[in-house]
């Protein structure tokens, strides 16, 4: 079997089963696009192979996946082998020489990444990160000149590294965000002659990425002023698959806002949604399609719009069609299966109906039980946004369907999840949230008791 043929066995494995991707990668540990990709022919390594064995309870012969059937080199001579394997064995190495191969353009250069660190299994995966997004900033201790290509290819491993730890602990966003702020004079000083408009497109993903931080380390201001900054670099590149995701960037920071800016995200959803379906023009991912869908869903839902069901229909129709796309999708996009839940929840939670929207809530986490544990593959932040979506609604129920247990419980997990991030905005949901609490149980010993752990909460987070 050659590199790239697709691996049957694997593929009856999972269908066999009625498996989704989704599903399958949830129980392997992976992503679902780093699955398609090994069954359409792509290597895993042997620790991967021993848990698709486990997975799927059959031999590693029976899954197509015998040590005889993954390439080797050949005429090789045994150096070369010995250094190909360390190379591939430490991720660091493997990263770090990607943008200094030649590469068609930086966005397959992203792509490339993007798959080595979606198979990675090294436990410093983090380290490597780390390491690549602060490949950029040697650019200015070196003594020679350095070129814009030079500058767009480390700039381009960098974002990519740094969209990664974007979706990590305080820690990771914090490294990312310490970084950031350093490409964007050397991308400036690169936005000319013919790599302008590239280099436009990647000053637009860095105040994407700083704004996606900022909701944590800085507040909804500062993200909605990042995300701004984001378009406008989109529209001077005249890169329409950039702006596309600049306005969905945008519509969520204005999501936070209040008043008449509010009425903003719809304006921005509309224009997202209509460059995507002008396909002889924007040519991006069923899986950016999904994500476009998903907020033209939630924002048409606040302005009690009828087409929010078509629009979420749409979201889960492209999402479902995402198998046999191989396009790059930028990491820090991160459409899961559970956002698309998510988000259909918040377009129930918006349209009113806070029943329906627990339910699809519960569909992510673990609500019946009280112990809110993800059912489903969720980043960090992600989980702490469900978690505050889901007190909201349970607070928002008629009088009769309140449950004060229950709505107690989510608060302390959100208190819990916004500590751990020290998130800013989400411990000041964890305070509307009990100001609401006290509103409708008042004078009540249990919501008088929270008081003082929000209280030590703000006081041991340090923005």
């Amino acid at each position: 079997m050659t590199k790239r043929s697709k691996r049957l066995k694997l593929i009856e494995a999972r269908t066999s089963r009625d498996w989704t991707l989704e599903t399958a990668s949830s129980h392997i540990g992976c992503a679902p696009n780093t699955l398609n990709r090994w069954e359409l022919g792509a290597t895993p390594s042997a620790y991967d192979r021993a848990k698709l064995c486990k997975v799927y309870g059959s031999s590693k012969e029976e899954l197509g996946l015998d040590d005889e059937n993954i390439p080797m080199p050949v005429n090789t001579t045994q150096e070369t082998h010995n250094l190909q394997t360390y190379s591939q064995a430490d991720l660091t190495t493997q990263l770090m020489a990607i943008p200094f191969t030649p590469s068609e353009s930086c966005w397959m250069l992203q792509q490339e990444l993007t798959r080595i660190i979606d198979e990675a299994t090294e436990p410093m995966r983090t380290e490597a990160l780390q390491r690549v997004a602060f490949l950029p900033l040697l650019l200015k201790g070196r003594s020679d000149k350095h070129t814009a290509e030079e500058v767009i290819h480390e700039c381009a491993a960098g974002l990519t590294a740094c969209g990664y730890l974007a979706a990590g602990e305080r820690k990771e966003m914090e490294c990312a965000y310490s970084v950031l702020g350093s490409y964007v004079p050397l991308l400036q000083a690169a936005a000319q002659g013919k790599y302008e408009h590239v280099a436009l497109a990647l000053l637009s993903q860095t105040f994407q990425l700083k704004s996606r931080i900022s909701y944590h380390l800085e507040g909804t201001k500062k993200a909605l002023l990042y995300a701004e900054q984001g378009v406008s670099y989109a529209r001077q590149s005249q890169n329409r698959a950039s702006l596309v995701l600049a306005l969905r960037e945008l519509t969520g920071a204005y999501e936070w806002t209040s008043g008449y800016q509010k009425m903003n995200a719809l304006q921005y959803a509309e224009e997202a949604a209509y460059l995507i379906e002008q396909k002889r023009h924007t040519k991006v991912s069923p899986v950016i399609e999904s994500w476009i869908y998903t907020g033209l869903a939630k924002y048409q839902a606040l302005h009690r719009k009828p087409e929010t069901f078509t629009s979420l229909a749409k979201a889960e129709e492209t999402f479902f069609a995402r198998e046999a796309n191989t396009e790059h999708i930028p990491p820090y996009i991160n459409h899961s299966h559970a956002r698309l839940i998510r988000h259909r929840g918040i377009a129930f939670a918006y349209l009113g109906r806070q029943d329906i929207a627990l339910e699809t809530f519960g569909q992510i986490i673990d609500i019946e039980s009280g112990n809110f544990n993800a059912k489903l593959p969720v980043a960090t932040r992600t989980h702490l946004g469900i978690l505050s979506e889901a007190m909201f609604a349970s607070l928002k129920l008629p009088r009769a369907k309140k449950d004060k247990g229950r709505s107690i419980a989510l608060w302390k997990a959100v208190v819990l999840f916004a500590q751990r991030l020290q998130s800013e905005t989400y411990l000041n949901e964890a305070n509307l949230g009990y100001q609401i609490m006290e509103g409708i149980w008042s004078g009540d010993k249990d919501i008088i008791e929270l008081r003082d752990l929000l209280l030590m909460a703000q006081k041991a987070s340090i923005f």
